[in-house]
């Protein structure tokens, strides 16, 4: 009994604690939170009252009586760093005006929403840059709405809007990867910078896919870049894929002609990090009727020397033996033999509609390369 009554003393005392510093928080944090609103909206241009149920303040703006915003602190009690104020304030306003943009104004099939950190997002499907004028209308029309209406916006620097834009085929990327992301309007120190439709259509003008993938074309993507499709990508959709070539420019390689059936020299793109040491040796081939530019040939080969791993339809495979998971042999990945004749160790062996053959490392259990060959 005499032991319990000090245990009962201290639990009261350090439950005393907790509560007065709690109320300690409380003050300060709605002192914190106040004057906060003050600079940033002025005094008398709020009300403000803390929430029955939960440690935060609900705000209300004159100009908007009906939006309700909460700001609360946030203190990391292990971290040296000041108590910060949270609130959700972008993301009311942000869809708010979305909902009144829509009450007056037409879409049409498009849409715009609104998401952190971007701001706004503005969807549309379109088949050309041509067909493209009428979503960036009805974009500029949204900007106009704002700024004219909600001014705030824009001093809280909330009027970033991102279009993304599908259906417009674009060199180096699969006819089914076709979004685009532009960022067509962004608050600056100095106001708001809007991209112009005339600069738009000269960014995407020369990336412009003038061929369809070939059904029977084989994909492929190394450990760098984007994917090629063996059979389908021309030599030109190669320079638009984040790598850089060793020898000439497409300037310089654009006056290279082939003749009909004639395979050109070997290639090497690479990354432009140089931390990423995988290369990329293509070879392309004239498929037409007529004589055609190296930049027109479709690729038909490529070597992959130096990869961690690679994607070949329809799997990853690792290239590189770790001892901590398990490892298998690529060629059991894909569910075929090694070769096993003369030919196959110096072509590869067929697997779908090309010719692979995986080479072994002689001093690791990795592979070194990778040659594939378009059928």
């Amino acid at each position: 009994m005499h032991i319990f009554k000090p245990i009962v003393i201290l639990l009261c005392i350090v439950c005393s604690a907790i509560f007065l510093n709690a109320c300690s928080h409380i003050k300060e944090d709605s002192e914190m939170i106040i004057k906060y609103l003050d600079n940033r909206f002025g005094k008398d241009a709020y009300t403000i009252k803390k929430d029955k149920y939960y440690r935060r303040w609900l705000v209300t703006l004159n100009e908007y009586p009906d939006l309700i915003i909460f700001y609360t602190v946030s203190r990391d009690p292990l971290s040296m760093t000041s108590p910060s104020i949270k609130t959700n304030f972008d993301e009311i306003f942000g869809e708010y005006i979305i909902e009144e943009y829509k009450k007056n104004y037409e879409l049409g099939n498009d849409e715009i929403f609104w998401e952190i950190p971007i701001n706004f997002i503005y969807y549309t499907k379109v088949r050309s840059l041509e067909e493209l004028k009428v979503p960036y209308d009805r974009a500029m029309e949204f900007i106009a709405f704002v700024s004219e209406k909600h001014p705030m916006l824009i001093d809280e620097r909330l009027l970033n809007i991102r279009m993304d834009i599908d259906g417009i085929r674009l060199k180096g990327v699969a006819d089914n990867d076709s979004m685009i992301y532009l960022d067509i309007s962004e608050v600056k120190n100095d106001g708001l910078s809007i991209a112009a439709y005339e600069d738009i259509c000269k960014e995407l003008t020369p990336k412009l896919k003038t061929h369809s993938d070939n059904p029977n074309g084989f994909t492929f993507h190394a450990d760098i870049g984007k994917s090629f499709i063996l059979g389908s990508d021309t030599f030109e959709d190669c320079f638009f894929k984040n790598l850089i070539v060793k020898q000439g420019t497409i300037e310089e390689l654009k006056n290279i002609i082939l003749q009909p059936g004639e395979i050109s020299n070997a290639y090497i793109f690479k990354s432009d990090n140089q931390y990423e040491f995988t290369n990329i040796t293509l070879q392309a081939k004239n498929l037409s009727d007529s004589p055609c530019s190296l930049l027109e040939a479709t690729i038909v080969k490529a070597i992959i020397d130096d990869a961690k791993e690679i994607y070949i339809e329809p799997v990853w495979i690792d290239l590189v033996f770790d001892k901590r998971r398990e490892w298998k042999e690529p060629y059991e990945v894909l569910g075929i033999s090694p070769p096993k004749t003369e030919q196959e160790n110096m072509e590869g062996v067929q697997y779908k509609n090309i010719k692979i053959l995986f080479e072994m490392n002689q001093y690791y259990k990795e592979v070194k390369r990778i040659t594939l060959t378009f059928l």
